[in-house]
This record gives structure tokens, C-alpha cells and sequence, in this order.
């Protein structure tokens, strides 16, 4: 059963998730800079590529702010390999294949669409400060919704 979502100003839970090239990677190995946790439900569908193609985009601002983008998602790593390389993303995503991420996040969405029994990830952000705290979240329990890029513009900026 999935945990309740951490609040703003707990500190994140901890992780340990492979990257598409199976290289593990903890949450802090992130500290010390901003960091935009994006947990999104599928790989290569419409919206988390328009999600995931946005932070791609914005990359040059967000690192101006300080900030850095992990993308999560229940995805194997050899998947999130094709999409990372097809969208040219430019950040980790790190691949939850175990569910243990979400869970502790919170962010479980039960059955992806028609898919019974699929748990994937909420599209969710979490924005950690330096040392790992949470300054702003995100859940949505629509996977077809984009989070608001301006909110998160503004919550990297009073992080500052």
C-alpha cells in the first residue's frame, strides 16, 4: 500500500534507482543543488513527452537557477534508454522498475488506464532544496495533465 506523500519542508525520502545505463544512483547524490524530482507514468506516451521534452528544453534556466531534473518512472531502464536517447534528454532518469520510489512518495496510480494491476507513477514533482528538503509538490491524479511550469519556475526562484 502506498505511503501518504511527504509534506513541504520533510526531507525526501531516500532512493537508490538505476539510470538507462543500470548505473544506481541515490537521492544524495543529487544534494547540493536544487533538484526537480519528476515522476512520470510511461515512457514515450503523449504527455510525459511533452513533460519530459519541456524540462529538456528548459534545462538552460533551470541549471541558471541552480536547479538540476531527475525524471522517475516505473519503466525498465532499457525503456527509458530508447526514450531518453529518441527525445534527447539531457538530465538522469532513473527507472523505479521495483516500485519501492513511488511508494515511498506516495505517487502510486493503480491500474495505468485499462491495465489492471499496472501501478505506474502519478505524474508528480518534487522540488528538494540543497540538503534534500522538499520546498514544493505536486500530485496529479490525471496522468493526461501537465504540471504548471510556471509554479515551478516559481518555487526554483524563492528556493533561491
Amino acid at each position: 500500500m502506498s505511503k501518504t506523500p511527504p509534506e513541504i519542508s520533510d526531507k525526501a525520502p531516500d532512493f537508490q534507482l538505476p539510470d538507462i545505463n543500470m548505473m544506481m544512483h541515490k537521492l544524495s547524490d543529487y544534494l547540493g543543488k536544487k533538484t526537480v524530482l519528476a515522476f512520470f507514468p510511461a515512457a514515450e506516451s503523449p504527455t510525459c513527452t511533452a513533460e519530459m521534452c519541456n524540462f529538456r528544453d528548459s534545462m538552460t534556466d533551470l541549471q541558471r537557477s541552480g536547479a538540476q531534473v531527475v525524471g522517475i518512472s516505473v519503466d525498465g531502464p532499457f525503456a527509458n534508454k530508447i526514450f531518453t536517447i529518441n527525445r534527447h534528454l539531457n538530465f538522469d532518469v532513473l527507472s523505479d522498475y521495483k516500485r519501492e520510489t513511488i511508494n515511498k512518495y506516495g505517487v502510486v496510480m493503480k491500474n495505468l488506464g485499462p491495465l489492471e494491476g499496472y501501478n505506474a507513477a502519478k505524474r508528480s514533482i518534487f522540488i528538494l532544496d540543497e540538503n534534500g528538503n522538499i520546498t514544493y509538490k505536486w500530485i496529479s491524479d490525471d496522468p493526461t495533465i501537465e504540471p504548471n511550469y510556471g509554479e515551478i519556475n516559481a518555487a526554483l526562484k524563492i528556493t533561491r
